[in-house]
């Protein structure tokens, strides 16, 4: 159990510290162990733990993507979500995309930087770009005329890197763009082949995805070791200015997050028929901050399922498939972040973008968000190479300085995915046929039994003058009743709350009384009944209506004449809800 420290939060964050502050005394601590550089000694063993997270980044890419995608298409149930599914994830991630372009565009996070950011940056990159990357970086950040790289004609290297023409080569060097797209079409491909060979593979697949799993889940126990040594080298190697070097993209990015969430909480708001959007935040408050704190997507599955099955009543059938599916490819804030990171990258270098490029740029951070499939932290990072590539600029030079950064940055590029992916399953599921336009849905609240209004009859079952009062409106609204016992489901759409409510002066929030049928006398004291509706709900004035016809009728009278007249019956507080 104590070894489950070194994955917690909090010691995550005590190893940066510790990182920056070697880094810092890296001066003093050479010359006490009479070295030229202690930082840079520790940072060998944190580079050789990065080596070992980005071995295992290839097998995670083809095994997730190729099983997910074959399970998919040979799950018969779910052959008609295929469509809604890859249209919804795919305008999803290209509106994502467009919008950390836009971001990246209008915001400039590599431009119009102060004196000392630029003297900051230039000898950060510098020393990463080698020889001739310096040469041009010394010029594109001195303010002189754009000195890019010699740029080819771009759409059509990008296209022909796209389709590996040998696999194995791909694969041995590295080019991800090609193994993601190897990935996709050998998913589909398994589709297609019969069933016994199909589970064969999948299997196979998952086999291997979940072994590479259980080497990276291993290799998070040396993370903050890892951490430690990776910030000691780079902190000393720049300072810790590089943070105040880099506020400008900090900012932006979150920023541009938090734009990006507003939209996705009134998507889910939408779907879901939750009372207002603060109801959203409170029911998912559990998977947000659980993305927050472990900066590990899978992590939150549970709990994001749980949520929008049990507590927003979306298909369960759609919701186990879509959501595990979207945490594996739909990586909205990869994509996102690497769109904003290309700009700033470009903006460092002075380049000046044609329309081709531009287009390089959308599509490859389309394919770069989609090769972290699987990958997180620091891994996902150098996935950004599927961008930059084609520009021809040095990958190495920028990339020190991302990583840098990224303890601030992971937490939100693992928020905007998980939120991302639940508001993209919210729009695929449907809500549960149980709370159609066709049904009333009620929630009768559990209190002790008040005959004649409300009680267990002997078959347990829920009986008294509410419960007929329902039916009928339910009878005359021609909607079938549907009444569920326990505690109100918050921020869901319900049409009644019911159990023998008092009437006050002020209703709960997001709900409004209705109109009172019925009244018992406490210690001389006239309570009125009363249901509780939402104010969304088209029928609440038809509610309010039915009610009225009924008391001028005395329908609950003719049900209950032993009871005598409604008006005086005694009930003793206890009994009553506020």
């Amino acid at each position: 159990m104590t070894i489950q420290v070194l994955k917690h939060p909090l010691a995550i964050l005590i190893a940066v510290a510790i990182g920056v502050l070697i880094g810092l005394l890296n001066a003093p601590l050479s010359a006490f162990f009479s070295v030229r550089s202690f930082a840079q000694i520790i940072s060998v063993p944190g580079q050789v733990y990065l080596f070992y997270l980005q071995m295992t980044v290839i097998p995670i890419i083809v095994s997730a993507i190729a099983s997910s995608i074959g399970k998919m298409m040979r799950n018969k149930k779910s052959q008609g979500l295929i469509k809604k599914i890859f249209l919804v994830f795919l305008g999803g991630i290209a509106l994502t995309a467009l919008a950390g372009m836009v971001v990246g565009i209008l915001g400039r996070p590599g431009a119009g930087l102060d004196e000392n950011t630029r003297s900051l940056l230039t000898s950060l990159i510098s020393s990463q770009a080698g020889e001739k990357g310096s040469e041009i970086l010394e010029v594109a950040i001195s303010g002189a005329a754009a000195a890019a790289p010699a740029m080819q004609s771009g759409l059509e290297v990008f296209l022909t890197s796209l389709i590996p023409s040998n696999i194995f080569s791909a694969l041995a060097f590295g080019s991800t763009m090609a193994i993601v797209f190897f990935s996709i079409v050998f998913g589909i491909a398994i589709g297609f082949v019969n069933d016994q060979s199909a589970d064969t593979l999948i299997k196979f697949l998952g086999a291997i995805f979940e072994t590479f799993q259980k080497l990276v889940s291993a290799s998070l126990y040396l993370l903050p070791l890892g951490l430690i040594c990776l910030m000691a080298g780079q902190i000393a190697q720049v300072g810790v200015f590089v943070f105040m070097a880099m506020s400008k993209f900090i900012i932006l990015y979150c920023a541009g997050t938090a734009v990006l969430f507003i939209v996705i909480t009134l998507v889910i708001w939408v779907r879901s028929g939750a009372a207002n959007p603060f109801r959203v935040l409170s029911l998912l408050f559990e998977p947000v901050m659980l993305a927050f704190a472990t900066r590990n997507s899978m992590a939150t599955l549970p709990s994001a399922i749980t949520c929008l099955d049990e507590k927003m009543n979306f298909d369960k059938t759609t919701v186990n498939l879509t959501l595990p599916l979207g945490m594996t490819l739909g990586r909205f804030g990869n994509v996102f972040y690497f769109a904003v990171a290309a700009f700033f990258a470009v903006q460092i270098y002075g380049i000046n973008l044609t329309a081709v490029q531009y287009g390089m740029i959308f599509l490859g951070v389309i394919f770069a968000g989609t090769a972290t499939a699987g990958a997180s932290g620091i891994v996902t990072l150098s996935v950004i190479s599927i961008v930059l590539s084609p520009l021809n600029l040095p990958v190495e030079a920028v990339l020190v300085i991302f990583m840098a950064i990224d303890p601030i940055i992971d937490p939100f590029r693992t928020f905007l995915l998980v939120y991302g992916n639940i508001g993209a399953t919210a729009l695929i599921a449907d809500k549960r046929k149980e709370y159609g336009a066709d049904v009333l849905s009620v929630i009768v609240r559990k209190n002790p039994d008040r005959e004649p209004f409300l009680y267990h009859d002997g078959t347990g079952n829920l009986a008294g003058l509410e419960i007929e009062l329902l039916r009928e409106i339910a009878f005359r609204l021609d909607k079938k009743l549907l009444i569920q016992e326990g505690a109100p489901l918050d921020g869901v759409r319900t049409d009644i709350i019911g159990g023998c409510v008092v009437k006050t002066e002020n209703s709960p929030p997001g709900l409004i009384f209705s109109q009172s049928y019925g009244s018992v006398m406490d210690q001389n004291v006239q309570l009125d009944l009363c249901l509780l509706l939402s104010p969304f709900s088209v029928d609440s004035v038809k509610i309010n209506s039915i009610i009225k016809n009924l008391k001028d009728e005395k329908f609950l009278e003719s049900k209950n004449k032993s009871a005598g007249s409604l008006y005086g019956k005694e009930l003793d507080s206890k009994h009553t809800n506020d």
